[in-house]
């Protein structure tokens, strides 16, 4: 091979599609994720945002990395971890400040522009720190105009991720296929935008040695184990993210009834005082009517000479009004034992006579 011809270049598509999953994947929880950063409060809020930044990062540097690893040139690669580790950084650090834009109360445009510019220039460092890790016998050379493509594709696509995480994370019914077909996009744009970035680079044969030094070879069966760990990351930040939404909900079911409960309680206090206040008020009128009847017999029996005729007729209307309370009273307490009315035969004209 001639020192200045580009070495050629293939990928391993078995390892590209897994790269493709874990994408998606890491798209789906991060819309998962947003949702119960959005609804946590105080220390609890801080955990899910620290958690969801590990795993999205891992989620995001993994697709990177094995989309990396799939790339094959005719001569050794090894990878410098430091380097590889410097570039997980950066994006569990991307997934940290996505999650705290988007767990906002509102999102302005210009929140959202500012937020795509920083994510995805941190996604763009993502992969060309991880491009720098490589360590290879050979000179590579970037082709400035695919790589300004692919910058500015990791700007646009990290607007369109804001903004759909932004509107997912409200968790109504009916919103899972809708997430799905949302991480589907979302993971499709990560991809293209990596591969565009690798796109990029070219690569010249070099009769010199590489450094080696603080490096690794990622075997294939490496690769498929970095890519079901993630994946077994992904699942769990997943499956934790539905746990807690049940617990919210069923907290929320509780609080329903414990409302429903003291409503209930609020509506029996307030009929047993509507019943009171009718019950002193039909037992009030015939007891008025016994102590004027009283004070008028009184006032009869005090004159000179006493007018019994008067005070017998009302000393009669309050013994009347008295056995009409002692009914009310009677029909009270039938009421509060559930006891069978009484039936008997009324004189109409007797009721309505004044």
């Amino acid at each position: 091979m001639l020192a200045n011809e580009v070495m050629l270049s293939s990928y391993d598509q078995l390892q590209v599609a897994l790269s493709v999953l874990i994408a998606v994947s890491a798209s789906y929880a991060a819309l998962d994720l947003a949702g119960r950063v959005t609804a946590a409060r105080g220390l609890t809020r801080s955990a899910w945002l620290t958690g969801g930044a590990v795993s999205m990062g891992i989620g995001i540097w993994a697709m990177h990395y094995i989309g990396m690893l799939a790339f094959r040139l005719p001569v050794p690669v090894s990878y410098h971890w430091p380097t590889v580790l410097l570039s997980l950084l950066a994006g569990i650090s991307c997934s940290a400040f996505a999650l705290m834009l988007v767990s906002r109360q509102r999102m302005s445009f210009r929140y959202a522009v500012i937020g795509s510019l920083i994510m995805g220039s941190g996604i763009a460092a993502l992969h060309y720190i991880g491009m720098a890790a490589m360590r290879l016998a050979a000179i590579c050379q970037f082709d400035h105009l695919v790589v300004t493509l692919s910058v500015l594709l990791a700007i646009v696509f990290s607007l369109a991720a804001l903004w759909l995480a932004f509107y997912f994370r409200e968790e109504h019914k009916g919103m899972l296929w809708r997430k799905v077909g949302g991480a589907v996009i979302t993971g499709g744009a990560i991809s293209a935008m990596h591969y565009t970035g690798m796109a990029a680079a070219s690569f010249l044969p070099s009769s010199s040695r590489p450094d080696l030094s603080h490096t690794v070879s990622i075997s294939s069966l490496g690769t498929v184990g970095i890519g079901i760990v993630t994946l077994i990351v992904l699942g769990l930040a997943i499956l934790t993210c539905a746990v807690d939404r049940r617990f919210d909900a069923q907290s929320l079911e509780l609080a329903l009834a414990e409302a429903n409960i003291k409503l209930d309680q609020m509506s029996r206090i307030a009929t047993v005082g509507e019943m009171a206040a009718s019950i002193a008020h039909e037992i009030n009128q015939p007891l008025a009517a016994v102590v004027t009847n009283g004070s008028a017999s009184l006032r009869w029996l005090a004159m000179k000479p006493p007018n019994l005729e008067e005070a017998r007729g009302a000393v009669t209307r309050a013994v009347q009004e008295a056995n009409r309370a002692g009914e009310v009273i009677t029909r009270i307490r039938a009421l509060l034992t559930r006891a069978s009315p009484e039936m008997r035969s009324v004189n109409a004209n007797e009721i309505v006579r004044p």
